[in-house]
């Protein structure tokens, strides 16, 4: 009992502790200035930002609280398409089914796959009436579109077009292959491991034609425990409960280079070239992986992960997109401002003439921010002076620079082949350089700049005494050089 308690009490000490050092007061002024614009009636709103095991912001404002329940329009995509991926994982469907396979009222329709259904390039339309119809079955709407609608002007696989009614088809292939209706699917599937509280797809209305990619209805710790599903890659109570190669597929890139015909960001700056994975907006990518995603809806209900930090967040609205949309994007910026990465930034030690990394793998190189390509080891031996960054890559795509590390090459005196002997000798106080040639070869003097800029240069066969008191750089290095070689040497300065 002793050892629980102390286990309990170290875990709770943690928690309160990791809040502390985050500040998280102007993400609570910016909703309560705002409320007025993007709380429903003025006044009621919620955010919570959790990360993989624990909540580390939640705050209400107005009168809702844990229980509230509110429909999330096409934030509803994410838990379907979540659903779908577990059934894939499961065996009971694959992506590249065709819906002939299992809709007999589509065959005399373009061959449509269950992934042009998941990423919205099934060619068949955004809208319909048949998905919005409450008297209808799921059985019924599905097999109406399939008779009744037509197809657009593009072939399946050739557009992007979003929209609810391909992931409606989708949820009626689920019924057909796993024997049960959608709603009793979520809550096996979904709902009871995860234990929501309160999340259906009848927020719109008591129906059995559950709107797939736009009815559903939660609470916000629900909604948060279904990111952390995926934030966890699919680890659910120490255990994989979906594959984690099956959650990467959906929270990346599954639209490539398809034209983007219908999104619902035409007009956003910000978003309008937002790609799109299975019920998920990509929202970034570094190194060719997703590090931020989410699903907005309609009536402003905002959830996003962010893979760079390790945070899920949900802006829990009821408003129009337009009226939350500034609001969201300013919090977005206030949470990476006070959110670090989930790794810490790379460091550079020197040893010799040597630098080194801190981290031995995933490195790359840059001098003065040029890229030196291979440069990719943990330590590199520069040939030349200037500033030094490495950037370090982490497991899941997301990339750090180190500060910048000034490096210069010295040395006092460098013997050449056929025994010539370069000298160089400074003086600052009189603020004149005085290089001595000995041996009468052709050199070239070379003032260089601490970001390895030439600054001056000047060309003579005998000693030769260098004015620099008219150079406002503040130069960092001689460099003599000649046929023979190449003598660089520190200035004091």
């Amino acid at each position: 009992m002793k050892l629980l308690l102390h286990i309990i009490l170290f875990i709770v000490l943690n928690f309160y502790s990791v809040q502390a050092q985050l500040d998280f007061a102007p993400i609570t002024k910016l909703l309560q200035d705002s409320i007025s614009i993007i709380g429903q009636s003025g006044q009621h709103c919620g955010f919570m930002i959790v990360s993989k095991d624990s909540v580390l912001y939640k705050q209400y404002f107005g009168t809702w609280n844990d229980t509230t329940y509110q429909p999330i329009a096409s934030g509803s995509k994410l838990p379907s398409m979540m659903l779908m991926m577990k059934l894939i994982d499961e065996g009971y469907i694959r992506q590249t089914d065709t819906v002939q396979k299992y809709l007999p009222s589509f065959n005399s329709k373009p061959i449509i796959t269950i992934h042009q259904l998941m990423n919205h390039t099934s060619g068949l339309p955004g809208q319909s009436p048949f998905i919005s119809t409450n008297a209808l079955t799921l059985q019924q709407a599905v097999d109406s579109i399939g008779i009744k609608t037509p197809m657009t002007k593009f072939a399946p696989g050739t557009a992007f077009q979003y929209g609810g009614v391909s992931m409606q088809v989708a949820g009626r292939i689920a019924e057909i292959a796993t024997g049960k209706r959608w709603d009793s699917l979520f809550n096996e599937k979904i709902s009871q491991p995860l234990q929501l509280t309160n999340s259906d797809y009848i927020a719109l209305g008591a129906t059995e034609n559950y709107r797939i990619a736009g009815g559903m209805g939660t609470t916000m710790p629900d909604f948060a425990k279904m990111l952390q599903l995926l934030l966890n890659k699919g680890v659910l109570n120490n255990q994989q409960y979906i594959d984690s190669i099956i959650v990467m597929i959906q929270t990346n890139n599954q639209t490539w280079n398809i034209p983007l015909e219908s999104t619902p960001y035409e007009n956003d700056e910000l978003r309008s070239e937002f790609r799109y994975g299975y019920g998920v907006w990509i929202e970034k990518e570094e190194n060719s992986k997703t590090t931020q995603y989410g699903s907005q809806g309609a009536f402003g209900f905002t959830p996003w992960i962010d893979e760079c930090r390790g945070i899920a967040c949900v802006l829990f609205v009821r408003r129009t997109l337009s009226a939350i949309q500034p609001t969201h994007t300013k919090l977005r910026e206030l949470v990476e401002q006070i959110i670090p990465y989930n790794f810490s930034k790379p460091t550079i030690a020197q040893t010799g003439n040597q630098l080194r990394s801190n981290y031995t793998s995933k490195n790359q190189w840059y001098r003065n921010d040029t890229i030196l390509n291979g440069e990719i080891n943990q330590t590199i031996t520069p040939s030349q002076n200037g500033k030094y960054k490495v950037l370090y890559t982490s497991n899941n795509g997301c990339s750090l620079f180190s500060d910048a590390f000034n490096y210069a090459i010295t040395s006092t005196q460098i013997e050449l082949k056929n025994d010539v002997t370069i000298k160089p000798v400074y003086n600052t106080s009189s603020q004149s350089l005085s290089v001595e040639n000995s041996e009468g070869v052709s050199m070239v003097i070379q003032l260089v700049d601490m970001l390895g800029n030439i600054v001056f240069e000047k060309e003579a066969s005998t000693s030769i005494i260098v004015d620099v008191s008219t150079l406002q750089e503040n130069f960092l290095l001689v460099r003599i050089i000649t046929t023979e070689g190449v003598l660089i040497e520190k200035i004091l300065r």
